[in-house]
């Protein structure tokens, strides 16, 4: 056994000299950390100014509302812009009762049972999946299967199953965050199991599911290769229809066109693609603007509750 004259007690000048390498190591680190963070910062600021820069320029009423002329070569983007909020608002409807749904079910009744584990298991590995995946199906399926053609409504089903994997992984992260004596509470005080997620879960799980929205809207709205084999058209001089045969048809979009109009250098002028680049960045931050208001306000009126 060791004595207490047998144990070494470090002096003051090893203390000081340990701690002052140890101080060293963390300034170190927080510098690499903050020049990181400064450093894609920069990055960002310098990627929206030039967009900015770019395509303000060609930012105006007649190029937001007309349509292109003269073989894209000028007028103006509003087929495109129609195209997009009909992709995103069809892509809306579908995803979000399916994604809550089944996030709700893998939260609350497969919970962590070896089935449970194993559908997590295989919505994160689709989460992760290339979007360019998601369109090759989509053309199989839908498009060729189905019978459905190159079309609004292949579309609308192709971008929804490349969405619904993140909807339902945050729906599920969501729910098992809310606390458990919440759910107790309810339980103890008579609510059946659907009352309860219906009246105190989801309420409270509603901001973080509105977070899953946001991303999975930016990530929808600017993905090129499953509208490019299910629904893109890149020009079309037909009358623009409001009726339900527009299911039926392909739609021109945001984010085909840029990827058509920089593969095809030369036929539509720099300034009507930078423009694009500015209005469908435009419309990502409005849509995710508004949900994080109303994300914002969810939780204020759950804090009061």
């Amino acid at each position: 056994m060791a004595t207490l004259s047998s144990v070494h007690l470090p002096s003051f000048d090893e203390l000081a000299s340990r701690d002052a390498a140890r101080q060293k190591l963390s300034t170190v680190r927080q510098s690499v950390l903050v020049s990181i963070g400064i450093g894609t910062s920069i990055a960002i600021v310098m990627l929206i100014l030039v967009i900015l820069v770019k395509g303000i320029p060609a930012i105006n009423w007649q190029f937001l509302s007309s349509p292109p002329v003269e073989g894209m070569s000028a007028g103006g983007i509003w087929p495109m812009i129609r195209g997009s909020l009909l992709l995103m608002g069809g892509t809306l409807a579908i995803v979000l009762p399916i994604g809550i749904l089944s996030g709700i079910f893998l939260a609350e009744y497969a919970g962590h049972s070896r089935f449970g584990n194993v559908v997590r298991g295989c919505v994160m590995a689709l989460a992760g999946t290339p979007s360019i995946i998601y369109g090759l199906f989509g053309l199989a399926v839908f498009v060729l299967t189905m019978k459905l053609g190159i079309s609004l409504l292949a579309g609308w089903l192709t971008v929804s199953l490349f969405a619904l994997p993140m909807i339902v992984l945050t729906t599920d992260t969501a729910i098992r965050a809310v606390p458990e004596s919440l759910v107790d509470a309810s339980l103890a005080l008579g609510l059946s199991r659907w009352q309860t997620i219906w009246k105190v879960i989801l309420p409270n799980a509603i901001p973080g599911i509105i977070s899953g929205v946001v991303l999975m809207t930016g990530r929808a709205a600017g993905e090129a290769p499953p509208i490019l084999f299910t629904a893109g058209i890149y020009y079309s001089t037909a009358k623009l229809t409001n009726d339900w045969s527009a299911l039926k048809q392909p739609v021109a979009n945001l984010p085909y066109h840029l990827a058509e109009g920089y593969r095809q250098g030369g036929v539509i002028p720099e300034k009507i693609i930078w423009g694009t680049c500015l209005t469908l960045m435009g419309m990502v931050l409005l849509i995710n603007l508004g949900a994080i208001l109303l994300r914002s306000r969810m939780r204020w009126k759950s804090s009061l509750n």
